[in-house]
């Protein structure tokens, strides 16, 4: 088939004008992908009063102590004489088990090796994947979870498990600054999972401040890191990021607290 000489000419102007929009768009990413580089090169800052950056004793011992503070919990939630005293143990347990996984667990963690088959469950020995770092360090804080199961999953079934609705919290992160708004005005502060198309972790909400834990397969890192969501390569274009409540879920910590076995969405 062919056009007239005129249709063909505003054919040749409309394939221009969708090339020329595509190279703008794409050197947009490009410029916003440079500018989160340098960033992430900079000199990462971290308020080492609200964050444990150094691992304490062993990994062995850090267990140990999380298995004995969760009995004492369970004990003094089960013994609670009233509603009021039942809801203050379990935001206790809420508080440690924030503690245990961020300040007794991941600081074991750090500089461990990502690769995306790697599945060790011993911190500073082989290597670990994203979806294998959330599930390990959580049950290894003791929340009875399959975690091969688990990182087996999609990231939005991984935060399904978690959250446990039906709907994940969606953020369609535009940019940085818009992502962080929006967790400050829309979220309690805790301990959350976050997720995108091909990648999970943890994202930490405390003093204002928000922080991703990952087992990171960005440059410059392939390892896990702790990094402020404001240099972080995981927010570094226009995405969606999906997130579930891990700490600020009393579904969760309940079954934490008790030792209920949560089930795997798939």
């Amino acid at each position: 088939m062919r056009f007239p000489v005129y249709k063909r000419y505003y054919l040749v102007l409309l394939l221009l004008a969708v090339v020329g929009v595509a190279f703008a768009f794409r050197n947009r990413q490009v410029r916003q992908v440079t500018i989160a580089v340098k960033k992430r090169l900079a000199p990462v800052v971290i308020d080492s009063q609200a964050v444990n950056l150094k691992p304490k004793g062993t990994y062995a011992l850090q267990r140990q102590r999380i298995a004995t503070a969760q009995a004492r919990l369970r004990q003094k939630y089960l013994q609670a004489p009233t509603p009021v005293a039942r809801q203050q143990a379990l935001d206790s347990a809420r508080n440690y088990l924030q503690e245990a996984v961020v300040n007794q667990l991941v600081p074991h963690w750090y500089g461990t090796p990502w690769n995306f088959e790697g599945y060790t469950e011993t911190p500073q020995k082989g290597h670990i994947a994203c979806g294998y770092f959330v599930s390990t360090v959580l049950n290894h804080a003791g929340l009875k979870i399959n975690r091969f199961k688990m990182a087996q999953q999609s990231p939005e079934n991984e935060i399904r498990t978690l959250h446990q609705q039906p709907q994940a919290i969606d953020f369609h992160a535009t940019s940085v600054q818009a992502f962080e708004d929006s967790v400050r005005t829309n979220l309690t502060e805790g301990l959350y999972i976050f997720g995108l198309s091909n990648h999970v972790g943890f994202m930490l909400y405390h003093a204002n401040k928000i922080y991703f834990i990952h087992s990171s397969g960005f440059v410059p890192d392939f390892k896990v890191v702790i990094e402020p969501a404001g240099v972080s390569l995981v927010l570094s274009y226009p995405q969606d990021c999906l997130l579930g409540a891990i700490t600020p879920n009393d579904a969760l910590v309940k079954q934490w607290l008790l030792g209920e076995t949560v089930v795997v969405q798939n």
